[in-house]
């Protein structure tokens, strides 16, 4: 999360940056959650180098990631809430403009 704060705090980005920083840390987190809910500590190398780490232990930071993904889904609702318009600027191939602003009238 620090390294988020840092990128998000830069001078001179567009929004599709700071976008991009919101899906990429998404998407981290995501990974991580999935891989310590199979117990696989390889992001973790704190916990890997533990010979045998508690189960409850483990539970609590699944927890805690979960009440990360509520919090971080609910501080960023606003952009959530306009991600196609982003989107036209981060992907613009990838965006289908019909019904969009992309209308050349």
């Amino acid at each position: 999360m620090n390294n988020l704060n840092v990128k998000m705090q830069r001078k001179n980005q567009f929004i599709d940056d700071i976008w991009a920083h919101l899906k990429a840390f998404k998407l981290k987190r995501n990974l991580f959650a999935g891989h310590l809910a199979k117990n696989d500590l390889y992001h973790f190398s704190r916990l890997n180098s533990i010979p045998t780490v508690n189960e409850e232990k483990l539970k609590n930071y699944d927890d805690d990631l979960k009440k990360l993904h509520f919090e971080f889904e609910r501080r960023f609702q606003d952009f959530s809430a306009i991600q196609t318009e982003l989107d036209i600027f981060t992907m613009p191939f990838n965006v289908n403009c019909e019904g969009q602003i992309c209308s050349l009238n």
